[in-house]
């Protein structure tokens, strides 16, 4: 294969590529509408429920303790668990992407590479500059997609802190507010 078809090979593997690459990034807005759907319909739900609870009650004393039966933990479970199936959806799709952009940079750098070794056996005598010269950009060019796949490599796992870090306020927030509601209520 000359490197032309090789070139040409790699352009289409990276528009399956960029396809794939798509349909995850649609797949996950998919389930973020879900998620969401899911939480306003619970949202509801709980509305409907407490009105029937605060109608169907025979007097005063009733009716205030249909209104504090644990309306702060259960919100802040709720929201935790919303945050957590977020955090999953995004983490799981952000490294489907990454992986899926490695996989495309190594290939295109195998092809460039490929195509580089083909085209410098076929130089003609006296062209020794001009294939150093190519070995040089091909040099700077693996160079240049290591340092990019290291940058993401952080990238990824600031976001996957980032992330823990938010569950874990999260959770912590909704001990204190669990803890606050019992202190208030002895």
């Amino acid at each position: 294969m000359n490197a032309t078809e090789q070139i040409q090979a790699a352009q289409k593997a990276e528009l399956e590529s960029m396809a794939n690459m798509v349909e995850k990034t649609m797949n996950a807005f998919e389930r973020f509408a879900q998620l969401n759907l899911q939480t306003l319909r619970e949202a509801a739900q709980d509305a409907t429920e407490a009105m029937r609870a605060a109608l169907s009650a025979r007097d005063v004393q009733e009716l205030m303790s249909t209104q504090t039966d644990n309306p702060i933990q259960a919100h802040s479970q709720k929201a935790f668990a919303y945050a957590q199936q977020f955090a999953e959806i995004a983490a799981s799709t952000q490294a489907e992407i990454a992986g899926a952009v490695n996989e495309g940079m190594t290939r295109m750098q195998q092809t460039l590479r490929e195509a580089m070794q083909s085209a410098t056996h076929n130089l003609p005598m006296g062209s020794e500059g001009a294939a150093a010269l190519m070995q040089s950009a091909m040099n700077f060019t693996s160079q240049a997609v290591e340092a990019m796949q290291k940058t993401q490599t952080q990238t990824r796992k600031m976001v996957a802190d980032s992330v823990q870090n938010l569950t874990q306020t999260a959770a912590k927030g909704a001990q204190e507010a669990a803890q606050s509601r019992k202190r208030r209520a002895s």
